[in-house]
């Protein structure tokens, strides 16, 4: 089966796509002839650098035609190598014969190669330019000794477009900009890892991966990597990944000798994106590398973050280290020298002192509510430990439930949104910051711990409906005259579940919390009713959330068709924290 894909004609992507890039580019053009080569539509100022391949490796390498970077782009079928006619093309129409000079850069790809270099040799010979070509393999997924063809040309390659195109941009003759691309091209190991195969707009989906497997080393073509591995989360992926890299050795330039990363040394890092994985995810992986080699003794001195070179909609990520030993501040300075790329995402240079963390005290969990010693019908801590202690541990155990209604009528947070309120008032109760001997002060740490840990807009109503309670049982105490006693707390949780109508704006019959708190404040209004008879009104404004339209809340945006059937979770949770509450007394 074909992924949904935003695609018009499979067989007219690549046109398409690059009909995008110039209606948002008057920076570019492309040749007449040749509708696949994008150039610079002003001349370049210095040696112009020409990079290439198959399409879907956007925005390599079409995003990095601009001063400072490239000057043209050869761009190929979807994963296919660009013609002959068409790289020839973009040299013609990029030199002179009083400028003949340019710098082709090619990805390590047997048709790339051929390709690129049949048409520096007919630009050379037949319409005598000076074309130099420089060919990068940085993927250490390759073994070194396997086969004839190398190690592939990955993410690392787009580190050489922005250092030689940085000596090209300052003047720099062809022997220098060959020079400062072959000084990257020796330094560089990159390595990819993914979750899923890649999909070829109009071509069937592959095989999907094992739901507890992920890739080490796929290639940017959807190539078979080293090994499938087990999931491990993002520190466990990324210590496969960067052990490889690290245990890797690389020829350096005309020799035998083999280097590898080692304690001390200095490196530029690139997290590339490699098309499926979202830019949460990207950050969770940044960090994780940067740690491993913190860890290991290395000076990470910059750290790029996005997608720099991907592979359609792979959920996968890669990552290039960029040696600095002996010419950091060289190579930093091309890293760092202007570009007008949309593509290259510039990275801080990161001198190693620790930036200062603003320490905030925001109170809370500290400091009587009250100006005197609160007082509390007899049995009234033991009662209230026990109810709360029963509340968070029901909420605990239906972070599942709560997580797979809201996946079908909202977000998808409020199981664990519920669950880190839960998990923060036992703390609390472990760390003896909770209050059970004085009503107001306990219903303000139970206020804190809504408002530090949840977020979302269940955790402000907490808060809300919780620093309403203890605002009431403060001045139903009179200064300290009257002790808290079963007529105060009724009192207390219907202002509480008021307030939290009012800030919230939705009453009954709009599908939210309040279609469980509103009927349960109506119970407990009456002097006599239970906690069961308030658990039980409860419980049925949550189920009858089930046949309601929504009016309020996420719900709101959806069509009732596709929300039917299925309760509001925050009604569910009011639920179980008195179910909970309830079981706990018993």
């Amino acid at each position: 089966m074909t992924d949904k894909e935003f695609i018009n004609d499979p067989s007219q992507c690549v046109d398409d796509s690059l009909a995008g890039l110039l209606a948002s580019s008057p920076s570019l053009t492309k040749i007449a002839s040749h509708p696949h080569c994008i150039i610079t539509s002003s001349p370049p100022a210095g040696v112009p650098l020409i990079s290439g391949g198959g399409s879907g490796h956007e925005p390599a390498h079409v995003g990095y035609v601009a001063s400072g970077m490239l000057s043209g782009a050869v761009c190929g079928g979807c994963f296919a190598s660009p013609s002959i006619a068409e790289i020839l093309a973009t040299v013609l129409a990029l030199t002179s014969s009083e400028k003949p000079s340019c710098l082709l850069v090619v990805k390590n790809y047997t048709g790339d190669v051929l390709n690129f270099t049949l048409a520096a040799k007919k630009a050379n010979t037949l319409h005598g330019r000076d074309v130099r070509i420089v060919v990068i393999a940085d993927d250490c997924a390759v073994p070194l000794e396997k086969g004839i063809t190398g190690r592939r040309g990955v993410a690392g390659t787009i580190f050489v477009h922005k250092c030689a195109g940085a000596v090209a941009a300052e003047g720099g003759g062809v022997d220098e900009v060959v020079a400062a691309a072959e000084m990257i091209k020796n330094r560089l190991l990159s390595l990819g890892v993914s979750l899923t195969g890649v999909t070829i707009p109009g071509q069937p989906a592959p095989e999907a991966m094992a739901a507890d497997k992920f890739s080490l080393g796929m290639g940017i073509h959807g190539e078979a990597g080293v090994s499938m591995e087990t999931m491990k989360g993002s520190k466990g992926i990324v210590k496969s990944m960067c052990d490889l890299i690290v245990e890797y050795g690389y020829d350096v330039s005309g020799n035998d000798q083999m280097v590898k990363v080692k304690a001390g040394d200095e490196v530029a890092v690139m997290v590339n994106n490699l098309g499926g994985a979202s830019t949460f995810e990207l950050y969770v992986v940044a960090n994780d590398v940067c740690e491993y080699f913190k860890a290991m003794g290395v000076v990470v001195k910059k750290c790029y973050v996005g997608s720099f070179m991907t592979s359609f909609n792979m959920r996968g990520v890669s990552t290039s280290l960029l040696v600095l030993n002996g010419e950091a501040e060289k190579i930093l300075g091309w890293l760092d020298a202007p570009t007008t790329s949309k593509a290259w995402q510039m990275a801080e240079t990161m001198t190693g002192e620790k930036v200062p963390e603003p320490s905030i005290d925001l109170g809370g969990e500290g400091g009587d509510v009250c100006e005197w010693e609160e007082k509390a019908m007899s049995g009234f801590a033991d009662g209230a430990r026990k109810a709360i202690e029963g509340a968070v541990e029901r909420l605990s155990a239906e972070e599942g439930n709560l997580t797979k209604w809201d996946q079908i009528v909202g977000d998808g947070d409020c199981g664990i949104t519920i669950k880190r309120g839960a998990e923060k008032v036992k703390e609390m109760i472990a760390a003896g910051k909770v209050s059970f001997g004085k009503p107001a002060q306990m219903m303000s740490d139970l206020a804190e711990a809504a408002g530090s840990s949840m977020g979302g807009t269940s955790g402000v109503l907490f808060e809300i409906f919780f620093r309403k309670c203890c605002e009431d049982l403060k001045a139903y105490q009179e200064g300290g005259g009257k002790a808290v006693d079963e007529a105060g707390l009724r009192r207390a949780f219907v202002a509480g579940v008021k307030e939290v109508e009012l800030s919230g704006g939705a009453g009954i019959g709009s599908r939210t919390m309040n279609d469980a708190l509103i009927p349960a404040a109506e119970v407990c209004k009456v002097e006599g009713n239970g906690i069961d008879s308030i658990v039980k009104a409860a419980a049925e404004g949550a189920e009858g959330t089930k046949e309601m339209e929504a009016k309020a809340g996420r719900s709101n945006y959806l069509a009732f068709d596709t929300i039917r059937g299925t309760p509001d979770p925050g009604s569910k949770a009011v639920q179980f924290i008195l179910e909970g509450i309830a079981s706990g007394l018993s």
